[in-house]
């Protein structure tokens, strides 16, 4: 140990170095298993990002021919044909020439073919024929014959793909010609008179959108159905269990798979097991390799740099100002210490200060960039003989007409995204420019532009209108219209301007147009007087639900018949629901009110269309508020306090009145008698308010599906546990678990 000590301090940074060395090699040797894995890994991230890329491009592609499909629809003669369900001959030939138009171009279209729900005729992409002539001489296949289409026809759906097959094309096609095609049916959202069949050349719609996907590439529907494979004779019948990562294949070889968001498909790429033990084999010698090199170069670069740490301190020394300079050699080391500690220090404060102002800057910019949403808008046109325009700001939004959404199968996301795009094709062909944005799933700005001309604009809107009241059996619009705004003029006051004045339009069930600068008329407000709002405490303070109850919607009903805007309805409808919480505080008033979702009710309100939505809603709160003031104790009862236990030990399970009567021996006449003379609640309300109440805790668990909790609380039946949630909140299950999750 001594002979240690006297050696020199190279030899003893030498020999410190090489035991590193020793050890880090001695790991590695050992870590060789580990290094296959992340080899693996790695092989198994370069399928996944290969086949999310070919993916994303096969998406796109989808998503050009479901834009045609749009295109189509959109067009006059298609919406005509659609609402009447049996064409005439000279509209068959109309929407032939149309189709030809929209559809023609697309290279992955092979054919397509136009039914009826109520005739057998139809339009194709080699002309219109009837349905048996077209399946039986110009488009044969065994499976997807004439009488298969036929009964798709009368089905409901708004899209669906089946299996790719062999179709064989006759006359007037080349003889004998035949090719793997895949069906594509789509149907309207609104109703099923008219079913477009595309026949889609999926072999080359693959593999023009990556090559990746020529080869060893199947597609298969969400149920697990094989829609299509590259090869003639499929390995795979069935998509694999294991999603986004390599998994053996029965072949051998393995499978990486991704979701395709068109149509719910799961694109499954087979890759050889040569392929993959390849790429692991030939990364695992690059890795070993670099990894020698890195060892070699390591053991030359520390010979070399111990050399040069003999004499640490005099180099740290130059690097310090002269008038700093240590006062002695013994002190050196503390000198330097004490140095870099200062600098080290100083830093830490640049470094806060400049972490400072980079905050202030970028909540700056943030601001800015909110204050000025149109800076991308007012962009000048490019084109320099594009004539001077005049642009307005227009506000749209949609309020769709109840049960309207419930019988859509799509996804609320492609609804808005639907009707984005058709107010966008509508706007683009009105005005001379148009851009629009989405705020919200129902609201909507644009920036349209039109030349200077006397009437123009006001043309435009009455044509805007119409094609809006196309759709009044579904949905109705606010639209609020801007004054004219030169090229080259402030936008974002404008913008908000738009916006504030959407809250003055009147709550109908109809569409409507408001003007900037508003009428003076639009600052209208609402009737509920005092008398009414004491008369209305007094019930919900006394539990009398079903009297509450009525009385607001008679307040409702009065001020709607007045034409109340829907500024002023928000605040008569906070009015009444803050005259129901005045009551509840009356009762509790060292407790403090009691959790009746009253943040719910606030914050569902700007977010209703219709009369009825905000009777349901506040009508509901009100009776809901005045259950719960019924439950409150008054003073010690057996009876009531036995209806208490009884629903706290059987609220999960569905029971009768008289099972509960028989458990207090009562008869259920006297027991209903006598709980609404000393609550003011019916008891049949009082049970199913309780349910509820427990089923709006459960709900705040976002595991739990709808169905379940209504199980859990006695209501078996969903349909009747959303009529009871609505009733007693107002709002339905899926809508009080929204707020719940946006903090309110």
């Amino acid at each position: 140990m001594k002979k240690l000590r006297g050696l020199s301090l190279n030899l003893k940074l030498l020999a410190c170095f090489l035991i590193a060395v020793f050890i880090l090699s001695a790991f590695h040797l050992g870590s060789y298993m580990r290094l296959m894995k992340t080899m693996t890994h790695e092989a198994e991230t370069g399928a996944n990002e290969r086949m999310a890329s070919a993916v994303a491009r096969l998406e796109e592609s989808f998503s050009q021919i479901h834009s045609a499909y749009y295109s189509l629809t959109y067009t006059t003669i298609f919406r005509k044909v659609r609402q009447l369900g049996t064409p005439m001959e000279y509209e068959m030939i109309d929407l032939y020439n149309q189709a030809a138009l929209y559809l023609g171009d697309n290279r992955y279209i092979e054919a397509y073919a136009i039914f009826f729900r109520n005739t057998d005729q139809i339009v194709t992409s080699g002309g219109n024929y009837p349905d048996d002539s077209f399946f039986s001489r110009y488009y044969i296949n065994e499976r997807y014959g004439v009488d298969f289409w036929r009964a798709e026809k009368t089905a409901s759906f708004s899209q669906r793909l089946y299996p790719a097959a062999i179709f064989t094309r006759n006359s007037p096609f080349p003889s004998g010609q035949s090719g793997m095609l895949l069906p594509a049916a789509f149907k309207s959202y609104w109703n099923n008179n008219v079913s477009v069949v595309f026949f889609l050349d999926i072999a080359r719609l693959c593999a023009d959108a990556d090559q990746y996907l020529a080869e060893d590439f199947y597609l298969f529907s969400a149920d697990g159905q094989l829609l299509y494979s590259s090869e003639p004779e499929p390995a795979l019948s069935a998509p694999p269990d294991q999603t986004e990562s390599l998994s053996a294949a029965s072949d051998g070889g393995y499978t990486v798979q991704r979701a395709c968001s068109y149509g719910d498909l799961v694109c499954v790429k087979l890759l050889p097991r040569s392929a993959v033990v390849g790429q692991v084999t030939s990364s695992l010698y690059v890795s070993l390799f670099t990894a020698l090199a890195a060892l070699v170069l390591a053991v030359i670069i520390g010979i070399i740099s111990i050399r040069r740490v003999l004499y640490p301190v005099h180099d740290i020394l130059r690097l310090l100002p002269e008038r700093d300079a240590a006062p002695g050699r013994t002190d050196e080391l503390l000198y330097i210490q004490s140095s870099v500690e200062a600098m080290l220090r100083q830093r830490e404060q640049y470094a806060r200060a400049i972490s400072q102002k980079d905050a202030a800057l970028s909540g700056f910019l943030l601001q800015s960039q909110l204050k000025n949403i149109y800076v991308e808008i007012n962009a000048p046109e490019s084109a320099s003989d594009t004539p001077e325009l005049v642009f307005h700001i227009l506000y749209f939004r949609i309020h769709y007409r109840s049960g309207t959404l419930d019988s859509i199968s799509a996804e609320p996301s492609a609804v808005s995204y639907l009707l984005m795009e058709n107010l966008r094709q509508t706007l683009t062909q009105l005005f001379d420019a148009a851009l629009i944005f989405q705020l919200e799933p129902t609201q909507f700005v644009a920036k349209v532009g039109l030349a200077p001309a006397r009437g123009a604009l006001e043309q435009c809107m009455e044509r805007l209108l119409e094609r809006l009241e196309n759709e009044r059996e579904h949905a109705f619009f606010t639209v609020v219209q801007s004054g004219a705004v030169e090229a080259g003029g402030e936008f974002t006051g404008v913008y908000e301007q738009v916006l504030d004045a959407a809250q003055y339009a009147l709550v109908e069930d109809r569409t409507q147009l408001l003007h900037l600068p508003l009428e003076p008329d639009a600052a209208g407000s609402f009737f509920f007087p005092s008398d009414q709002e004491q008369q209305l405490r007094v019930l919900v303070r006394d539990g009398r639900s079903d009297e509450a109850a009525a009385l607001t919607e008679r307040i409702l009903a009065h001020n709607l018949d007045k034409g109340i805007r829907h500024i002023h309805m928000i605040l008569l409808c906070s009015g009444i629901v803050g005259a129901a919480l005045h009551a509840l505080g009356e009762l509790r008033r060292e407790g403090g009110i009691p959790n009746v979702n009253s943040g719910g009710v606030y914050n569902a309100l700007p977010r209703c269309d219709t009369a009825r939505d905000y009777q349901e809603l506040v009508s509901g709160f009100v009776r809901s508020a005045a259950l719960c003031a019924a439950e409150q104790p008054r003073t010690e009862d057996a009876i009531l306090d036995g209806v208490q236990a009884f629903l706290e030990q059987n609220y999960r399970r569905e029971f009768s009145m008289d099972e509960l009567a028989q458990t207090l021996h009562l008869s259920k006449s006297y027991l209903s008698t006598y709980y609404k003379g000393k609550t003011g609640a019916n008891l049949s309300d009082r049970i199913q308010y309780f349910r509820i109440r427990k089923a709006m805790v459960l709900l705040e668990d976002p595991g739990l599906r709808i169905a379940d909790v209504g199980a859990m609380v006695g209501i078996g039946n969903i349909n009747t546990f959303l009529r009871q949630f609505k009733k007693y909140t107002g709002m339905t299950p899926k809508e009080y678990r929204m707020n719940q999750r946006s903090g309110q």
